[in-house]
């Protein structure tokens, strides 16, 4: 019988496949999407927080200030976003999306989530309940 620190220990392999196949998959979705997988994603965070400011987003997606600058520069190259000033502080630059970042939002979700169904059409809806129970367990404790 597996000892609990064995499981542990595949369990964290199976988690880094994971998050491997699913960079794969976005990946693979990422030419019909012209945006990358951290684009994407960012672009969903800023349509939930629109005005936010440059140190949230690495604060959320952990990531060092160099990297959120290079990529919140792209993006608003690319149109996707605009960075204005505080009405408070004219240092301080709240991020935005703009008209064609909300539609590249909603394109990719439209592509994403039809991705997701053709995933979770295969899988069992106990087992994923059984693995967001665990998972939730797993994380709160190790926030403690």
């Amino acid at each position: 019988m597996a000892l609990k620190k064995d499981k542990f220990e595949q369990m964290n392999r199976l988690l880094r496949n994971y998050m491997i196949n699913m960079k794969h998959f976005y990946t693979e979705l990422a030419p019909e999407l012209d945006v990358t997988p951290q684009q994407a994603h960012t672009l969903f965070y800023i349509e939930k927080h629109a005005g936010l400011i440059q140190r949230e987003l690495g604060d959320h997606f952990h990531l060092r200030n160099a990297s959120v600058t290079s990529m919140v520069k792209n993006l608003e190259r690319d149109g996707y976003i605009i960075r204005k000033a505080d009405q408070e502080s004219a240092r301080i630059k709240r991020i935005f999306l703009t008209k064609k970042g909300e539609e590249k939002t909603n394109e990719v979700k439209e592509i994403f989530d039809q991705a997701y169904l053709q995933i979770i059409a295969r899988l069992d809806e106990r087992d994923i309940n059984a693995i967001v129970k665990g998972m939730t367990n797993i994380n709160n404790n190790l926030k403690k």
